[in-house]
């Protein structure tokens, strides 16, 4: 039969969830995963029935001499009530070719319950297992409601240029070949070749860099950058479906449609434990009576109680129990997963693959140095007359490193007098500072006014100082990495990462001197958002890695849904990369993923022991089952070997809600 397909957002008739994804093994074929769509007060009205008509059958023939059909009334009405949903959906799953589910186990384990006459044990069975499976739902629901939804970034309008009038028109409407005015501030929509004008453009929501680029005609321009200051008028190079706006949103959904979910570790281990057991107790039933000429009836029970107490309630409701307490530990820590499969993957991550900017770096500028050339200061170690000149300068400018020059040294020109400040786009400002004309700015304004300077060799964005007789010197802003960058990085290897790369799209020496700061293996420099999505598909084919990519930026959100896990940075992050992301962390520091790290570690940790612990009891039991050595208390230790290491499992599943910061070497 084929698999039906439902967009997300649209209601699916086939089971009582609605808006799922798909492949979670349920027989529906969807992934119950949206906590949050769950009715609270219906799954509660349902359990209360369940649980109150359990105890009724439960007392009714425990304690009183009425007619054991009314107890047994009572058991099927708690079962039908709890466990329908479970058989029927092991029944679809049946139809659906995912024979050997969860969803089957349970079904053969409490209606072979209900085949011995242990009626309360099939129906704190499914109960259990519906209450688990609840909670799981219920952790990844709180998750996903802390996740921003996508931005639109559908552009609205653009001016275009026809018959000699500007017109308003819808950015799709408009081919190749046609010229539309961009203005200051404005955001530019399609790709295109500069044709008249001038202009600093920021091109951070696509390569991830906070420096603007200076443009003039013949320069290329994408669209997603923006106009910071000079009028432009730009001739379109490619329509609006072949832009790189477009291509970037079409990456997003494409890469997110391939990297379907993991499969659950219980599904995973349905399809290994069901069939074992339900062969195992066959064999019990049929192998004594027909070669041994054995009772049916008494071989029929021994193999029942086998059933019975192989019924992995411990592990059905200890597994998304312990998922749903690794969940919980994270967003205590800031650390918000989108499900247990994600968790599970980051436990298992092993190349650790960073953006720089906002990432690795602050995204902030700041001062690194001063460099006089022809210096005229009183205080050469300090150089504040340099200092106050430029910061005078750019008082006047929209330009994001003059805003940080200002905050670091205006005050050094509070006393200083300043008259006819003009911008010259695309290249800097000048101004007349006590009397004098100074220009500062980038090396294009230092070869317009024709002055022989010196380009500087340090590391970060310069903004060079002239008069109209001379070249004066320099200031250096960089932007810098966190403060817990290299600490986070360092302990993420000591985790397991056996590799770290950087990608960016800033220039060579930039990515150069960051990635040896910051500890990082190995780095990628100018770097547009497809290339970065062909970097992380080389990494994965290199020796099985398994990659873990973070970032912040919208350029980054094809790249988090190709990554195998994609973690994007909550605080600052654009919305298209909190929607395409599996982690994000509620914050801009780093050191949160060695967290999450560490907590999805100790979770996967408790649930494989759990499995060992729960499997290896039960087997015991079976055994002495197969072999009669149980006969007189069978039914006991079955109600131990479910109940009990039931118990033991979610009591240790528990320890995953306490998050306790391991003491650095």
């Amino acid at each position: 039969m084929k698999e039906k397909k439902h967009k997300h957002g649209e209601e699916c008739h086939c089971c009582e969830y609605n808006h799922h994804n798909h492949d979670d093994g349920c027989g529906c074929g969807h992934n119950h995963s949206h906590g949050a769509e769950i009715n609270k007060k219906d799954f509660i009205f349902k359990i209360a029935c369940g649980i109150v008509f359990l105890v009724l059958g439960y007392v009714l023939s425990e304690f009183t001499e009425i007619n054991e059909k009314i107890p047994l009334i009572c058991f099927g009405i708690s079962y039908l009530i709890v466990g329908f949903n479970i058989v029927k959906e092991a029944v679809e799953g049946i139809i659906h070719g995912n024979i050997f589910n969860e969803n089957l186990l349970m079904g053969i384990a409490s209606i072979g319950a209900f085949a011995i006459g242990e009626y309360t044990e099939g129906c704190a069975v499914v109960l259990l297992y519906t209450i688990g499976e609840f909670l799981q739902d219920m952790a990844v629901g709180k998750s996903r409601r802390s996740i921003s939804e996508m931005i639109d970034s559908k552009p609205q309008s653009v001016t275009v240029i026809r018959n000699g009038k500007n017109t308003e028109v819808d950015p799709e409407t408009v081919e190749a070949g046609e010229e539309f005015i961009v203005e200051p501030g404005q955001k530019i929509y399609l790709d295109g070749i500069i044709v008249n004008g001038n202009a600093e453009v920021d091109m951070s929501a696509l390569t991830g860099e906070s420096i603007p680029v200076s443009m003039s005609k013949g320069d290329e321009v994408l669209s997603g950058s923006v106009n910071l200051d000079g009028m432009l008028i730009v001739k379109a190079t490619k329509p609006y479906n072949q832009s790189t706006t477009a291509k970037i949103l079409e990456m997003i959904e494409n890469t997110d449609s391939k990297k379907s979910s993991a499969e659950k570790f219980i599904s995973r281990f349905a399809k290994i434990y069901t069939p074992a057991v339900c062969f195992i107790a066959l064999l019990i039933i049929v192998i004594p009576p027909i070669f041994f000429k054995q009772s049916w009836s008494e071989w029929a029970y021994r193999g029942l109680s086998a059933l019975v107490v192989s019924c992995p309630c411990a592990i059905v409701i200890s597994i998304p129990l312990g998922f749903f307490a690794g969940l919980g530990a994270s967003s205590k820590q800031g650390i918000l997963i989108k499900g247990s499969n994600f968790l599970e993957m980051l436990a298992r991550c092993n190349t650790a693959v960073f953006d720089k900017t906002g990432t690795i770096t602050s995204g902030k500028f700041e001062y690194v140095n001063c460099e006089c050339v022809h210096c005229h200061c009183e205080n050469t170690s300090e150089h504040r007359e340099l200092l106050a000149i430029i910061a005078a300068c750019e008082r006047y400018s929209t330009h994001p490193i003059a805003k940080s020059i200002c905050l670091a040294f205006g005050h050094y020109a509070d006393a200083l007098k300043v008259e006819d400040a003009k911008n010259y786009a695309g290249m800097g400002v000048s101004a007349v500072v006590n009397g004098k004309t100074y220009f500062a700015g980038n090396e294009k304004l230092m070869a317009e006014v024709g002055v022989d300077f010196k380009e500087t060799l340090l590391v970060g964005t310069a903004i060079y100082l002239c008069s109209e007789e001379e070249f004066l010197g320099d200031i250096v802003f960089a932007d810098v990495i966190k403060t817990d960058s290299k600490e986070a990085v360092a302990d993420l290897k000591r985790m397991g990462f056996s590799k770290t790369v950087m990608l960016t799209g800033d220039k060579e020496n930039i990515a150069k001197d960051i990635s040896e700061k910051a500890g990082i293996d190995a780095y990628y420099a100018r770097l547009m958002p497809v290339e970065k999505v062909e970097k992380i598909r080389e990494l994965k084919k290199k020796d099985n890695a398994i990659v873990l990519y973070t970032g912040d930026g919208i350029n980054d959100a094809p790249v988090i849904a190709e990554a195998d896990l994609g973690v994007a940075m909550g605080a600052i992050g654009a919305d298209a990369a909190i929607e395409a992301a599996d982690v994000v962390i509620m914050g801009d520091s780093l050191s949160k993923i060695p967290v999450g790290r560490q907590i999805a570690k100790k979770t996967m940790r408790i649930v494989k022991e759990n499995i060992v612990f729960s499997i290896f009891v039960k087997v015991l039991i079976i055994i002495g089952c197969a072999v009669g050595i149980f006969d007189e208390n069978a039914m006991w230790l079955a109600v131990f070997g479910d109940v009990g290491v039931c118990l033991i499992a979610v009591a240790n599943s528990l320890r995953a809600l306490h998050y306790r910061a391991k003491k650095r070497k």
